[in-house]
Formats: C-alpha cells, structure tokens, sequence
C-alpha cells in the first residue's frame, strides 16, 4: 500500500470524525443563539412592519391638521364645500401619491350620520366604508375615539382611523360653521402594504398574527407596538424553530464538510509535497540504483529528516558500494599474485574476442604451466613456491608490455596453482610465437628468483581466433590441449594448436577412457630387458609392461604410463605389473641363473601411497622370494613428492630387502648432491645423457660422474647402450652395468630363455 493511499485512510477518518465533532459542537453551543437571532429578525422584521404604517399615519395627521389648522378652513368666511373637496385632492395628490391604500374622509354629527364624505379608492371596493359604519352602530364607540385607532376588517383587512372631536367653541369652528352640526372628522386609510407585509410574516413563521389592544408576554413571542395604536404579536412556533435549526445544522454540516475537505486537500497536498514526494522520490532514485540504471541517488541537499535519511542512504550506498567493488575486485584477483583470476580472465576474454570479431584482429590464448612446481614446495617449502608465482607473475606482466604500458587488449591471469593464461590481441600472427618465445626463455636453465635458482619450466599451448577457434569455450579447449601436448613433447616449449595436436588429443581421451575397463590379463604382457655387469655376466632382468588394447591396437608405455598417472589409473596397472612380475621370478631365474635381480618399475605416484611397503612385503611372502632378488625402479620425478614421505617409504622398503634404483636419471632436475643422500642403491643414466656424455666433447664429464656416485656407494647402470663404442667408453671410466640394444631388445619370457641360451655362448667381455 502506498504512503498516498495510507494517509488517506487515517487522515481522513480522524478530520470526518474531528469536523463532525467540532460542528455538532458548535451548534449544540449556538442553538440558543440561533433562537435570539431568530427573535432579533423577527423584531426587525416587525419594525419594519411598524415603519410601513407610520407614512400612512403621517398623512392621516396631515389631512387632520389640514382640516383643523389651515388657514382656509379656519375662515368660515371663504371655504366652500366645492373648496374643501378641491383642497383635500391637492394635499392627496401633493403628499399621498405614494400610498396605494384607500383613503377616505367624513364629517359627521353627533349621531354618526355623515355631513360629508370625500374619498380616493384604486379598487373597484371600499375597503374602508364599513369602519364608518360599524362606529355609527355604536355610538358610544364614537364618543371614545380621538386620535388613531387601527381596526381589523371581516376579512382581515386592517384600516387606520385618525378621529378628531369638534367644538363649536374650539378653535376649529370653520369646519362647524360650513357644516352645522358637525361633531366628528374621520379620516380613515387603508393599508394593504401592511397587510401584505403581515401575510409574509404569518407564512414565513407559520402563525396567524394580527394588531391586539395590547402586547404578550408569552416565550418566544415578539409584540410590536404599532404608532396608530394596539400591538403586532408573532410567536415563534417549535416546528419553526424546529426547522431553522436544521437548515442551520446542515449549513453546519455543509460548511464543516467544505472546510474539512479544504483542510485535507490542502493538508494531503502539504503532506505529499514535503514528505510524501521526497520519499517517493528516494525510492524511485533508490529502484534505479538497484536495477543497475543509476550508480546512485542523487545525493539530497535540504536540512529535514527525508533529506537527512536520503543523504545517509547516500552515504550507505557509497560505501557499500566501495565494499562491494572491493569484494568483486578480491572475487576476480588472486590474492597472491594479484592478478586476475580464472573469473576475470573469462570476462575480459569474452571482451577482447567480441572486439575481435568486429575489428578483424587476431585474438590469441596462451595457456602456461609450470613443470616440476610440486617439486618446488617439497623441496624448497611453499613459502618459496609462493616466492616462484610472484616473480614468474611480473615477468610474465611485463612480457605484455609495449613501450613500457599494458598492451590494449591483453592481460595476465593466474587460472589457478600452477597455470596462467594471457589473452594477446594482435594485428600480427608472429606475435604470438614470439611472445611464447620470451616466456619459454625466461625459463632456460631454471628460473631464478631473489633467493633460488628454481629447477622448474614452462609448457605453453596457444589457440589463436579465428583459425583455431570462434567461440571463447574452443579457444580454451585448444589452447589447453596445445599447453598438455607441449609438456608431453619435453616441457619447457610452446605449441601452437594444430589437427595433428587435435588428433593427438583425441587419442589421449580415447586412452583415458580404454583405461578406466581395460582387463589386466588379456590386455596387457610383460617383456624382459636384460642387463650386464663389467664381466658381461647376466646379472638381471628389468621387467616392462606392453599393451595391446582390441579397439586402439599397440600402445607403447611411454603413452599410456603418464596418462595413467594423471588420471589415477596406476594403481590397478601397478598391482597387476607386481603380481605378474614376483609370480615369474622363480621362471624367470631359472631360466637364466639363480643370482638374477628382477628390476621392476614403480610409479613415481605410488610412493605417494604408503600402503606400498606392506603391498609389496605381501607379495614377497606370497611368492617366498629372498631379499634382494627384487629391485624397484623410480624415476627421477620420484622428488615431485613431499621428501618426508618418500625417504620414510624409501626407507622402509630397503628394511624390506627391496633394491632401490633411480631410473632416468639426468634429465629430471632432482640435483645430484641431493640424489645421493637419499636411500638408494644404484642410479641409471638415462639414454639421453648417456649418448651426450659418451659424445667426444663430454666424455670428460663422464668419470666425475660415475665417481660421485662410487663413493656414496651408490652404482651405477647405463641404459640405452646402442653400440661397442659407447659400452667401451661407460667399462673404461668405471660404469658398473650395462643395458640396451647393444645387448638385447625386450623380450617374451620363452624368447628370454632361448636367448640366454644363444648369449652363454658369446658372451660379451669389456
């Protein structure tokens, strides 16, 4: 409900309930002033009434006086009965044009009969004959009257009688000497104004009034004395009173209502205008700040409590919404190196591809991650690693530089651990390789920071728009699959997305997959390499795992091993390489002799397990096989676990009676004085180092190394001999055993029987 509609519904009712008390109120308190009004009008009324007698008084006292005073009448001597009637017509005519009533004279004896009779009638009847006549009915009537009488006539009618007495004695004696015997004059007048006058009256206030000899003293009753004599009295009736008060009480009503109307409009208006229209116009400013079409209200600038409120919400919303960039600014930045996150990175994509598009650039993804970062924080603690993601992070800032600020349209991002994403807008399609360049440079030999020299790298995987891609989802897709192909290719390169890549990934997932139901025992086989000492004695056999899956066909170790290290499935593959491996040891030493060592491969992921040890143990009981006949290879990457973990597993497993031989060694970043304090038995130099240090330029480094080993009393196998040469330069500078296609190729189990057989025979000495 509105504030409007509110007000409405509780103002309203208090000023209907506050007005309609205040008006019965006020007339309760003015009835009895009401009734003096009305008694105040009515006596106006009937002096009005009184004044419209008095002119027709007045002219009756002047015929009166003309009659017994003027000067012609006074001298009998000159006045004719012709002159009296002449000289009564101009005194009407000069002095009573103005009254519409009847206006007679007589003259008459002592007995009432007439002497003389003048009159003036407008009417067609005498409204005044029968006044003369009911006073010579009634002779003694006569003899009472001088001066004014008033008298009511049969219908209602009144009359004035102005009487006059002669006396043959008297001054008057003109009048008595034209008439002989005249003893009375009258002068008689009619006075319809007046009884109109009276009939309003009577109808107005309901009541029959008429002129009395004398006044009332009832209530409510008014009594006029009139000038011609007697009294006028109306009285105010109930049902008159009666009804003024309620024509008075609704006027109230009206007026009351009219003014409460008034009041509230002017009120409401008030009321909206300064209260009502502030509100609203905050919340109006406020529905815009919260559907994102405004940044905020309009800060108000008044002193009152709508201003002031308005003014604090400002002041609310300004700093929530400082806290709230501040919240969306930690939401889209990485805490440790402070640069935008994985959130950021795909809003500020999705921008730069969409300019992109409509500018025709080049929109390139360049996914990194850093090999060996694990290694790092078990090697070095995470406080260091962390020291590593702050400075790779302004290099790699830096490297989007041009001319010393932010390239337009690209930026950096940490995605998450150890993976950072830069979106590169260019006009060029070489920038792309270039700048991968200088990130792969950064990382030559290392990368080293203010304390370290950190044995880490980087593969890179670009996705450029549009060629590899047009929506933002494939272009990550591809720049990913190209970064995981550059560290299968050897890490510390770049890749640029490509079909072949594409393919490649292809049969990755379709690895994965084949994995997670592939059937140990009809999928996979073991095949045994063979290796030497320096007499060429057969000393020991390193067991290999082949598979053959029905729908990809052969898939060699070095494809489906690091796969199944990443997606967890090694421990099955593992278990069954174990089972398989210590069930053929009896077969396998006694075809060849009872000295032979069976090198088996662990992967690196299991030394993260420290169910290991006890596996293992079991299966040396299960297959009663003396300590030392197993040998267990790891890789060099065996440091990417915590080193606590690894010695404690290292060490229980030797306790055990297992051999421990690092495997590959030389083209890890495990340092060497390192590698040797751990609990291992021997080293094998991996292919690759063996054919650079059996190389004429670095034959020197060979001896220095095997000695280092010799005196931690470690040996040491070189894998990957191809020929005489290189076996002659490994036996002269102290190597200790000998394995590769110099020697033999791996093999089934029958076919290493019968090539034992044939090598007894010729046998090959240093």
């Amino acid at each position: 409900m509105t504030l409007t509609k509110r007000l409405i519904m509780l103002v309203l009712p208090v000023l209907i309930i506050g007005f309609g008390s205040a008006t019965w109120g006020v007339f309760s308190a003015q009835k009895s002033s009401l009734i003096e009004l009305e008694m105040s009008k009515l006596n106006f009324n009937l002096l009005n009434l009184r004044y419209s007698m008095e002119e027709d008084i007045y002219f009756a006292t002047g015929i009166m006086s003309m009659l017994t005073e003027k000067h012609e009448i006074l001298n009998s001597n000159t006045l004719k009965k012709n002159s009296l009637t002449e000289l009564v017509e101009r005194y009407t005519s000069d002095v009573a044009y103005r009254l519409t009533g009847e206006i007679a004279l007589y003259i008459l004896n002592q007995d009432g009969a007439p002497l003389y009779s003048y009159r003036r009638t407008r009417q067609g009847d005498s409204q005044v004959d029968w006044v003369v006549e009911k006073l010579r009915q009634d002779a003694n009537a006569i003899g009472d009257l001088d001066n004014f009488e008033v008298f009511t006539g049969p219908k209602g009618q009144h009359v004035i009688l102005h009487s006059h007495s002669l006396d043959a004695s008297s001054p008057h004696s003109g009048l008595t000497a034209l008439f002989e015997h005249a003893r009375y004059v009258f002068v008689t007048i009619s006075i319809p104004e007046f009884d109109s006058a009276l009939e309003n009256l009577n109808s107005k206030y309901g009541v029959e009034a008429y002129v009395t000899k004398s006044s009332s003293s009832a209530p409510l009753t008014v009594s006029m004395p009139m000038l011609a004599g007697g009294y006028v009295n109306i009285e105010l009736t109930k049902s008159y009173i009666d009804k003024q008060l309620t024509t008075f009480f609704y006027w109230y009503l009206g007026a009351g209502t009219i003014v409460g109307l008034l009041t509230f409009c002017v009120l409401l208006f008030l009321i909206k205008r300064y209260i009502i229209q502030p509100i609203g116009t905050l919340d109006r400013q406020l529905s815009l700040v919260m559907s994102n079409r405004q940044e905020n209200i309009i800060q108000p600038t008044g002193q009152d409590e709508v201003s002031r409120v308005g003014i604090k919400f400002f002041q609310l919303y300004e700093q929530l919404n400082q806290n709230l960039q501040a919240s969306r600014d930690m939401a889209v930045t990485d805490a440790l190196t402070m640069l935008p996150n994985r959130v950021r990175f795909h809003e500020f994509a999705k921008k730069a591809l969409t300019r992109s598009r409509s500018k025709g650039a080049f929109l390139s993804l360049i996914y990194i991650d850093l090999d060996n970062f694990k290694f790092v924080n078990d090697r070095f603690g995470h406080e260091a690693g962390d020291e590593l993601l702050v400075e790779t992070s302004v290099s790699f800032f830096e490297l989007i530089k041009k001319n010393g600020t932010r390239r337009y349209g690209s930026m950096v991002s940490r995605l998450s651990g150890d993976e950072f994403a830069i979106v590169l807008s260019h006009t060029e399609l070489e920038e792309r390789e270039e700048l991968a360049k200088r990130i792969v440079d950064l990382f030559e030999g290392g990368f080293q920071t203010n304390r370290y020299r950190m044995p880490v790298s980087a593969s890179v995987g670009i996705a450029t728009f549009p060629q590899d891609g047009e929506e933002l989802r494939g272009l990550i897709a591809n720049a990913d699959m190209a970064m995981y192909h550059a560290k299968r290719s050897g890490k510390n390169r770049f890749d640029v997305y490509s079909e072949n890549i594409a393919q490649e990934a292809r049969r990755t997932k379709a690895i994965e997959d084949a994995l997670k139901f592939v059937d140990c025992d009809k999928e996979f086989s073991l095949v045994y390499m063979p290796y030497t000492d320096r007499d060429g004695k057969v000393v020991g056999v390193e067991v290999l795992i082949r598979w053959f899956s029905p729908s990809l066909g052969v898939i060699q170790p070095d494809e489906f091993v690091p796969i199944a290290e990443q997606t967890g499935s090694f421990a099955k593959i593992d278990g069954w390489v174990f089972e398989k491996a210590f069930e053929q040891v009896a077969s396998i030493r006694a075809l060849l002799n009872d000295d032979i060592v069976v090198s088996v491969n662990v992967s690196a992921a299991e030394l993260g397990r420290p169910s290991l040890v006890s596996r293992l143990v079991e299966l040396q009981k299960q297959f009663n096989l003396p300590a030392g006949v197993i040998e267990l290879e790891i890789t060099e990457t065996f440091g990417y676990f915590e080193v606590k973990q690894v010695l404690e597993v290292l060490e229980d497993l030797r306790s055990a009676g297992f051999g421990i031989t690092i495997d590959d060694f030389g083209i890890g970043y495990t340092p060497l004085l390192q590698m040797i304090d751990y609990p291992v038995d021997k080293v094998k130099l991996d292919k690759a180092l063996v054919e650079r240090i059996t190389h004429a330029d670095y034959k020197m480094l060979l001896e220095p190394t095997i000695q280092l080993c010799h005196l931690q009393n470690i040996t040491v196998t070189a894998e990957g001999v191809e020929n005489d040469v290189q076996h002659q330069y490994l036996h002269r500078f102290g190597c200790d055993y000998f394995q590769g296609y110099w020697l033999a190729a791996p093999m089934s189990l029958s076919d290493l029987g019968q090539w034992y057989r044939n090598y007894s025979g010729d046998t090959r000495l240093g």
